[in-house]
């Protein structure tokens, strides 16, 4: 066994050395139970812990203004909202005439759909600076995605500057409000100004969507409100899309493309109920439709019929829907959550045959055969052929390793994964799949010290989360041996 070991000797040192791990530790049991890694319970504490970027150093000293915004900034950059908001409020009181917190707070509360809070903020700043463009900007997308059209409409007619942004919301709005020309003269002006390209191609969208209703002479006016409702939906502007297909649906109930449009903006605005029951609307209209019955699978999904939803999308793969490779993914986890592991497995490999250009879609299919199927052949050949399709990934490499280990053929597999660790030896993948190799061989200690190698690696990742799971196992398999005097530098001589 000391042969074996001495392989692994300059690869996983490496690591060691890098990590400062020069003494090996058992992790202590919990007396209750298994190795659980720990967790917050202080209700008193932020959710958000202090990032490593803005760990304080050197000597203490009383913050600034400029410090707090400059912070609050930074965190908010890196998602860090709540810990943002404090040092934008600790900035505020510093300096309650200053409107740049209240802008800062507003834009963080707009960007999570905090809307009521959003609004107040950024009142704020226009109390402040009654003529501030981004605050009047900012507050119009607040009363938008609060549906309060009028108002916004109101906010943005307001403002007398030539701005992008602001020429394209009055746009929207307006052509919502029904005045259909100064619409387009906005929409226009947005395309002429500025430099932004996705405001540019949203207003362009716009403006086909009146050239196609201009095209069928003779159109009636829902066919135009039903037209402008898909391009807010194509514009992730979903809030407006839903009271103007409301309209269109009082009018003709049984219009089946507002159905649809209706659905799918419920869906992307979380409101899956109200989706699912606008969708089968949609489906007693036409029931063969793909795109409804997509669309309807994945309300089902939302609100948790797994059932449905797989039947859904059944018939909407069989009725042609495109494209496929979305349907198979969707199908794909379905089947996994329903324990259906043979169709799961079928959609995954039906995704890989449609596009094989990511290797992390080789993993749960792999996985599928290996741990749910035994069917390890097949997470052979699969492993073979992300070696094919991505030969410079380390992570093909540890594949084709962990589906050797599982066949029994522990010289091939010890191979894949000594190449793979010299192709990326930070791949925590790598350390849990090396860890099962020694499991398998009898090795107790290698697998042990491997299994926290990955545990530590992976972070609280779903790798950190097997290697914790499988290091329990074993543990409490052999709770009668001793590590307590057990080095690093001895096991691995």
């Amino acid at each position: 066994m000391k042969k074996r070991l001495t392989i692994l000797t300059y690869a996983v040192l490496g690591i060691i050395i890098a990590l400062g791990l020069y003494t090996f530790e058992v992790w202590p049991l919990n007396p209750g139970g298994p190795f659980v890694p720990q967790t917050n319970n202080n209700p008193t504490e932020s959710a958000e812990k202090l990032p490593d970027f803005l760990a304080e150093e050197g000597i203490a000293r009383e913050k600034t203004y400029d410090d707090h915004i400059n912070r609050g900034k930074l965190l908010a950059q890196n998602g860090y909202n709540s810990l943002a908001i404090s040092e934008f409020e600790a900035a505020k009181a510093m300096a309650p005439n200053k409107s740049e917190p209240f802008m800062e707070i507003g834009k963080i509360q707009l960007a999570t759909n905090d809307l009521i809070k959003a609004k107040l903020s950024l009142e704020s700043v226009l109390k402040l600076e009654p003529d501030n463009l981004q605050a009047k900007i900012n507050l119009s997308k607040t009363l938008i995605a609060d549906r309060k059209i009028d108002e916004a409409k109101a906010i943005l007619d307001s403002i007398k500057s030539h701005n992008q942004t602001s020429k394209y919301l009055q746009g929207i709005v307006t052509a919502y409000s029904g005045d259909h020309e100064k619409a387009k003269n906005f929409l226009r002006e947005a395309i002429t100004l500025g430099t932004d390209p996705n405001i540019a191609a949203n207003a362009k969208n716009f403006l086909s969507a009146y050239n196609e209703f201009d095209s069928n002479q003779g159109g009636s006016n829902i066919h135009l409100l039903t037209l402008l409702a898909r391009s807010y939906n194509q514009s992730k502007e979903y809030e407006i899309a839903i009271p103007l297909l409301f309209k269109v649906i009082k009018e003709k109930k049984d219009y089946r493309d507002a159905w649809i449009l209706l659905g799918y903006a419920y869906l992307n605005t979380q409101k899956y109920l109200d989706a699912t029951e606008a969708l089968e609307e949609a489906r007693k209209l036409d029931p063969q439709k793909p795109q409804t019955l997509f669309f309807l699978g994945l309300a089902y999904f939302a609100i948790g019929d797994l059932q449905k939803a797989a039947q859904s999308l059944e018939l909407a793969k069989q009725n042609g829907y495109e494209p496929k490779v979305q349907l198979e993914q969707k199908l794909a986890e379905i089947y996994l959550q329903l324990q259906n592991y043979e169709k799961s497995a079928t959609s995954y490999e039906n995704v890989l045959t449609l596009n094989n250009q990511d290797i992390n879609y080789y993993i749960k299919p792999i996985w599928i055969y290996l741990d749910r199927l035994n069917q390890p052949e097949k997470a052979v050949k699969l492993a073979a052929s992300a070696l094919t399709t991505h030969p410079t990934e380390a992570m093909s490499l540890n594949l084709a390793g962990w589906a050797q280990i599982e066949t029994g053929n522990i010289a091939k597999a010890e191979e894949y994964l000594q190449k793979a660790l010299a192709m990326d030896p930070n791949l925590d993948a790598i350390y849990l799949n090396y860890g099962k190799l020694y499991e398998k061989i009898g090795d107790t200690e290698g697998a042990i010290y491997l299994y926290k190698q990955a545990y530590q690696m992976g972070h609280g990742n779903s790798i950190s989360s097997a290697a914790a799971d499988l290091y329990n196992k074993l543990i409490g398999k052999e709770r009668s041996l001793d590590y307590s005097n057990i080095n690093v530098n001895v096991l691995y001589q």
